[in-house]
């Protein structure tokens, strides 16, 4: 439980930078959207997603990197910085999927969709994620890394739908029908 604390203390830390983008990304397409520059919030959205992905490559790259000495600066027991650092190898694989999916919803919000986007993220986190996740940890008997990587198959999931569907609801025709609402 300790080694889990210590990896989700990092990812919950590393999540800050894209909250922050999702909150600026929903807020400049939701002004772009008001003044119905189609071009302009379709740049918008796509930079940001840009940005959110290469935040989410240089926080994972950091997590690979640094993966033996972060867990010692929380916990000195050897068991726990073994598994935290194992786990935290998890983390660093999903950051690109977790940034991309979090600055994907803000936009979306941005543009007064949120239905399908929670349908997507349900369906990604709770019918393939978790039943995934507690196979692997239950079943296959890969403890907590089963249980991470059934965070990495959801968030992925998340992360694809989610950029997809602004990407592709970002179209000048299906803007002016969403505008309507």
């Amino acid at each position: 439980q300790a080694a889990h604390q210590i990896a989700m203390t990092m990812v919950s830390l590393a999540f800050m930078i894209p909250i922050g983008l999702s909150q600026a990304g929903s807020i400049r397409v939701s002004n772009t959207f008001g003044r119905k520059n189609w071009e302009l919030l379709r740049l918008i959205g796509k930079t940001t997603i840009v940005i959110g992905i290469c935040y989410g490559i240089f926080s994972g790259l950091s997590f690979a990197l640094f993966n033996q000495g972060i867990p010692p600066l929380f916990n000195q027991d050897a068991e726990v910085i073994s598994i935290a650092s194992t786990l935290i190898l998890f983390a660093a694989i999903f950051q690109i999927s977790d940034s991309t999916q979090g600055v994907s919803a803000g936009l979306l919000r941005g543009i007064k969709d949120v239905k399908v986007p929670t349908l997507y993220i349900c369906i990604a986190y709770w019918v393939v994620g978790l039943p995934v996740g507690s196979l692997l940890t239950f079943y296959y008997k890969l403890g907590a890394m089963g249980i991470w990587i059934g965070f990495i198959i959801g968030l992925t999931i998340s992360a694809i739908l989610l950029s997809r569907r602004f990407i592709g609801i970002s179209k000048t025709e299906k803007l002016e029908r969403l505008k309507q609402y």
